[in-house]
């Protein structure tokens, strides 16, 4: 099976494992049969996780993520808040990642997103190969660095202005996550934690963008979906 199908398969199942997950909920809210209330909520996903699991009603491709939310139920309890992360998960790939359409990430969108952060301060560094144990003196400011190399051997295409993303760029991220998270979603671009401060460059986090948004595990929800409008 190739890479780009494990990945379409992904985004895909993904986002029908939650969105029937949200679905039976609230079926089960309508219905009368569960108690309309945060805990029971919570509850009742867990317990249709631990069902989805033992049934094998999703692809494998999302095995990892069914068993992580089974653990995290057992130990977490109530704490686990699967019913708001479901529904941050829904929308984060309904605007993103949405399985009715593809929309290619293009190296001038990626570039305008780094001018975006530049613009907020940030040290954006996109003209050098990152190479093992990097470092980066920024003098305290936030920082992205993006391998040169990099920037070249994962676009293609015949026009600058509109070559696409045909493999996964790797951010290197230092300062502040949330503001890195939710400065790419509003360009457009689903971000994939690796790790939050370890990586090749000294003292940054890696992330990975994905082709058209398609990856291969969970993205990062902006902290603004914790804001209730």
């Amino acid at each position: 099976m190739s890479k780009e199908t494990n990945t379409v398969n992904y985004y895909q199942e993904i986002q029908k494992v939650v969105n029937e997950a949200l679905k039976d909920l609230q079926e089960s809210k309508d219905s009368g049969r569960l108690p309309k209330n945060p805990v029971s909520a919570n509850h009742f996903l867990i317990r249709w996780v631990t069902t989805a699991i033992k049934s094998q009603r999703f692809s494998r491709c999302v095995a990892k993520d069914l068993m992580t939310w089974q653990k995290e139920g057992r130990t977490k309890g109530t704490g686990t808040q699967l019913p708001v992360r479901f529904e941050y998960y829904s929308r984060l790939y309904a605007a993103l990642a949405p399985v009715e359409t593809v929309t290619p990430i293009t190296k001038s969108g990626l570039m305008a997103w780094c001018e975006s952060l530049e613009e907020q301060d940030w040290c954006v560094t996109t003209d050098y190969e990152v190479l093992e144990k990097a470092s980066l003196f920024s003098d305290g400011d936030h920082s992205l660095i993006i391998c040169a190399t990099q920037l070249t051997s994962c676009f293609e295409g015949d026009d600058e202005d509109t070559q696409s993303l045909v493999k996964p760029l790797t951010c290197y991220v230092r300062g502040n996550h949330h503001e890195f998270v939710e400065s790419a979603f509003e360009h457009g671009l689903m971000v994939h934690k690796r790790s939050d401060y370890k990586s090749k460059v000294k003292y940054h986090g890696e992330y990975l963008i994905f082709p058209n948004n398609h990856g291969l595990q969970l993205g990062e929800t902006p902290f603004s979906f914790n804001v209730k409008k």
